[in-house]
Parts: C-alpha cells; sequence; structure tokens
C-alpha cells in the first residue's frame, strides 16, 4: 500500500473558498487504496499584512478548522527568522525592493515548509503533495503520477506555468527521495547564493536545490490560483511560454516535458 503524505503549509486565507477546491481537485485525485495522511504546519495569526500584494484584513479563526483533524502545529512567528539568520539574508540584497517585507514572508514560509516535512519524515512517504492552503485549485492533480513509485522516487511534478527563470513553487507532487530537498531547501540559502552569486529568489533557489539532489523536474498541466485575504483571485497566468527566462530554462523546461510525456505512456 502506498503511503501518501499531503503536506499543508503557510497561512489558510480563505478556507471557505479555498478548501472545497483542495478536497475535490487534490484529495479526491489520490489513489483509493493508498494510505493517505495529511500534516500541516500553519502559522497562527490575527491579521494579514502583505505591501507586495496591498493585502490587509483580519484573519478569521474559522479559517483553521478544517485542518482540526489532521496532524499537525498551529504555530507564532516569534523567533523564526532570528533562527534562519535574517540579518545575513538581507546583506546578500532585497530582492523585491520593498523594504525585505517579501523576502521576510519568504523565509516565513519557507520555515513554514521545513517544518511540516520533518513532521511526516516518520510517517515515511512514497510520495508527498505539497499544498499551500490560500491557493483555489481549478484543475485536478492527474492521477499517473501516483503509479510505479519505485521508478518514481526521484520524481518531482510541478506546475507548468510560472517558471520566473527557476522552478514554480506554488505546489507540488514529490517522490520519497525529493521530498526532503524541496521542503527543507531553506537550509541551502546561503549555499545558493554563494554558488550563483545572486539575491534570495525563491523560484531560482527551487531549481538549484532539486538540481544539486539530482530530482526528475516532471511538468503538470494543473492550474491554481492564489485567494487573497479579501476574497479576490490573484491574477494568474498559465501559459507555460511566459516567465521562463534564459534560453537554459526553455531548455530545461523542454526536457521536463519530455520526461513527463514518457511517465504518461507507463
Amino acid at each position: 500500500m502506498l503511503n501518501i503524505a499531503v503536506a499543508f503549509f503557510g497561512i489558510p486565507r480563505n478556507s471557505q473558498i479555498c478548501f472545497p477546491s483542495i478536497e475535490e481537485n487534490v484529495l479526491a485525485q489520490l489513489p483509493p487504496d493508498s494510505n493517505v495522511k495529511c500534516f500541516y504546519h500553519l502559522y497562527k495569526i490575527d491579521e494579514v499584512q502583505n505591501s507586495r500584494s496591498g493585502e490587509r484584513g483580519e484573519l478569521k479563526a474559522d479559517n483553521y478548522q478544517v485542518f482540526e483533524s489532521m496532524t499537525g502545529l498551529l504555530a507564532s512567528t516569534d523567533g523564526v527568522l532570528d533562527r534562519w539568520d535574517f540579518d545575513r539574508v538581507k546583506t546578500l540584497g532585497d530582492t523585491w525592493a520593498d523594504d525585505f517585507a517579501s523576502l521576510r514572508n519568504l523565509i516565513y514560509q519557507l520555515n513554514s515548509l521545513h517544518a511540516v516535512t520533518t513532521m511526516m519524515e516518520s510517517f515515511n512517504p512514497d510520495f508527498v503533495v505539497f499544498v499551500r492552503p490560500d491557493t483555489f485549485y481549478h484543475t485536478p492533480l492527474p492521477a499517473y503520477v501516483f503509479k510505479h513509485p519505485e521508478a518514481r522516487r526521484r520524481n518531482i511534478y510541478i506546475p507548468d506555468w510560472q517558471w520566473w527563470g527557476g522552478l514554480n513553487d506554488r505546489f507540488a507532487i514529490c517522490g520519497r527521495d525529493t521530498y526532503v530537498a524541496y521542503g527543507k531547501r531553506i537550509e541551502r540559502i546561503f549555499d545558493f547564493c554563494t554558488a550563483t552569486g545572486r539575491k534570495l529568489h525563491s523560484e531560482r533557489l527551487l531549481k538549484f536545490v532539486l538540481q544539486q539532489a539530482g530530482a526528475k523536474v516532471c511538468t503538470v498541466d494543473t492550474t491554481a490560483s492564489r485567494v487573497r485575504i479579501n476574497g479576490a483571485f490573484a491574477e494568474e497566468s498559465f501559459s507555460p511560454k511566459r516567465n521562463m527566462g534564459k534560453r537554459e530554462n526553455r531548455y530545461f523546461h523542454f526536457f521536463a516535458r519530455l520526461r513527463t510525456f514518457r511517465d504518461k505512456q507507463r
């Protein structure tokens, strides 16, 4: 029997909007004869403020109710920035030029991802589905990815859109040999910046970490939109032709899609 972990992380902004789509297009798509266990690490906060997206509003307590039957932790953000040496991160540059607000939020997100990944390791999953709880899924995850778990230990399936010169980090399905690299990539921040000479960048960090881990990157056509604190859907582009970055990434994308095509034939 397959062990499949579903990992929720970050902040659940609009569970009444997002979670029904997660139930339909993520949880209901998992193999029915598998052993599924849901884990979460979520920040318990009263208000969301994000200068980059223009968000500001109350985060109601009922957003957390759908996770109560799962295994996890509601946590504070206290001490997170110190743990990951945010002062040193800032010396590398303000990637989005917003007084480090976006970098701060990225550290919080990556810390949450790290925590939920640690939580599920003893479950010994064959596959891990990483899910942001503030995302509405328009289309279902493909079922074929969960076949042949031994052959797909090093596989990782990511959205075929919004790569931003790296790899889309919105959600992922990881084999047993790649989920730790994906989930604990915060540990590699300074390795990435030293090796590439770049400021910390979420999508490029992901690509660097997965390449270092020898992951086999594949794509999925599943689309999903972020839902803001006021219930509005973020404007998203789902075209795989946009935001690919340099020629090197377009080659990388071509081979990821070729690998995906071969997977579908099995």
